[in-house]
């Protein structure tokens, strides 16, 4: 704010300009500046939630997969067991749950267990200021979490599309139509 002393004084008063404002140098102003958000932390935010959506997908898919095999033996775990439990936790369940089923396809489904504990452990990671800020790593990441999380869906839908092939479809059991009777026509007369 201007005191009028201050624009009797100056040529604000006369011309309506402060001209010591106008002297100073142009990009004083924009030395001043600076952006709240700079846009490499808008793609270092959408790494960060691929990272976190893929292991959520992983988690849920592994989730699934459980609730899957202990509603074939009619003992499934309290839903509050499952939502709370950690990927570790869920895979182990899966993997004694897969054994228990006697599944086919144990090798692989071993294979993609081993694999999803390994992105366990970069869960924490992502949010360390090396590991997430190296686009790379984020993508190669987010590219792992997608092809475990595809294994594990693949062999469990496979393995329901089995299980309901083994199953042999309910028949209807029609009531048979009585015999029909030929009308027996007159014999010509002769």
């Amino acid at each position: 704010m201007y005191t009028i002393e201050y624009i009797e004084r100056s040529d604000l008063g006369r011309n309506g300009v402060d001209n010591s404002r106008r002297d100073a140098p142009k990009d004083a102003l924009s030395k001043k500046i600076s952006t709240l958000k700079p846009v490499s932390d808008d793609v270092r935010a959408q790494q960060i939630r691929d990272v976190v959506d893929g292991f959520r997908r992983l988690h849920s898919s592994v989730t699934r997969f459980v609730q899957m095999f202990a509603a074939a033996r009619s003992a499934p775990p309290p839903a509050d067991r499952l939502s709370s439990a950690t990927l570790r936790e869920l895979l182990a369940m899966l993997a004694s749950e897969a054994q228990a089923a006697r599944f086919a396809r144990l090798r692989e489904l071993k294979i993609a267990i081993r694999q999803a504990r390994l992105l366990e452990r970069t869960r924490d990671a992502v949010f360390s200021e090396s590991f997430s800020t190296d686009p790379t790593a984020m993508r190669e990441t987010v590219t792992a979490l997608e092809r475990v999380d595809a294994i594990l869906v693949g062999l469990c839908v496979e393995h329901v599309l089995e299980r309901h092939k083994a199953v042999p479809p309910r028949t209807v059991a029609l009531k048979r139509a009585p015999p029909q009777t030929r009308r027996r026509q007159p014999e010509p007369v002769h």
